[in-house]
């Protein structure tokens, strides 16, 4: 397994296809204060948690440097290619997408 997702419940999906990952986001309708977001974990430990305004948070679970980045983004789509890119595990490109987009 080189990655894993998590719906909003806390069940856990191994290496889910893209179909599957939508589906997952498409349980961030039914999100509450308890189950707010889902996320996707790269077996390195880089982790793309996304809530239902399309905020997402990329962090290093593994690890406490470096700090999280924080970020909106426009669209589902763009949710998505960041989740495949993470399940990836180009780690460098979500990174550099996330950095550019949580500054401007």
């Amino acid at each position: 397994m080189t990655y894993f997702m998590y719906d909003t419940m806390g069940e856990e999906f191994d290496e889910p296809n893209e179909a599957r990952i939508r589906e997952i986001l498409n349980e961030l309708s039914n999100a509450d204060e308890e189950h707010p977001d889902v996320s996707l974990q790269h077996e390195s430990g880089w982790s793309l948690s996304v809530f239902p305004d399309k905020f997402v948070r990329w962090q290093n679970v593994e690890s406490s440097q470096p700090e999280p980045v924080d970020a909106t983004l426009a669209s589902w789509d763009d949710i998505v290619g960041l989740l495949l890119k993470t399940a990836r595990g180009e780690t460098e490109e979500v990174a550099s997408v996330l950095t550019r987009r949580s500054r401007g």
